[in-house]
């Protein structure tokens, strides 16, 4: 099927569609969303909504920005996400990047994104050791210039896709 979102106009497969059953905190009445890679924002991927066209996140992989990350998962919300194995689990981290000022964009280490990829579910999960906001420019990770340098990427392709 072929959705409209705010990155343009996608051919959808219903096995790519991530459901989250409680939707994401802020945007609870959206349960459909999809993760798309474009190569021009790598690493960065995109949490597109397919249910209201106009919401996308950012996201990344939290250890590009935090390598001894650690995301522990309660009984409730491996059931709510039906997972099997944990391999099936794939985290993301949404990126919050400031209109005109990149270099002060941040990372959610507190609340990230779980898929079960295998169940096609997500949910948001909170954990209480994090930051809201982990500046990207505080990590020392070796990723951080390529997360760095591909942030100014983003805000580009953000505000060509109609921001």
């Amino acid at each position: 099927m072929t959705y409209r979102t705010r990155l343009g106009e996608f051919e959808i497969n219903d096995d790519e569609i991530i459901t989250f059953p409680k939707g994401i905190p802020g945007f609870e009445e959206l349960k459909k969303f999809i993760v798309l890679s474009l190569p021009e924002t790598d690493p960065i991927k995109w949490l597109v909504s397919l249910d209201d066209e106009s919401v996308a996140f950012p996201i990344i992989d939290p250890w590009l920005v935090l390598e001894d990350y650690e995301v522990d998962l309660s009984n409730q919300d491996l059931e709510l996400l039906q997972v099997q194995d944990p391999s099936d689990i794939v985290v993301l981290s949404i990126v919050t990047i400031p209109i005109d000022k990149p270099q002060e964009a941040t990372v959610n280490l507190k609340a990230p994104i779980v898929i079960n990829i295998k169940k096609g579910r997500g949910l948001q999960v909170i954990l209480e050791k994090y930051e809201l906001k982990h500046p990207i420019t505080k990590t020392e990770n070796k990723s951080t210039n390529v997360v760095n340098s591909d942030v100014n990427h983003v805000t580009g392709t953000v505000k060509e896709s109609g921001d």
